[in-house]
């Protein structure tokens, strides 16, 4: 079962390097357990954004969430 529940805030993400947090309230960064070759997947959604993406930089601090048991 997957459930998204989108009336929680954005909570943006920290920056692997300097450690600073961006785009909070603006958009909501979610890591996935698939990987594609050496990139993390992730999930970005904004107010006008939903969808997959990756990154080679798996030390950006995006959220953990559970979304099934």
């Amino acid at each position: 079962m997957v459930c998204f529940f989108f009336g929680s805030p954005a909570p943006g993400y920290r920056h692997p390097y300097s450690g600073t947090l961006y785009d909070i309230g603006n958009h909501g960064y979610s890591w996935s357990s698939t990987v594609s070759g050496i990139a993390g997947v992730f999930l970005i959604f904004s107010t006008q954004d939903f969808g997959p993406s990756n990154t080679n930089c798996r030390a950006y601090g995006f959220q953990l969430r559970c979304l099934s048991e």
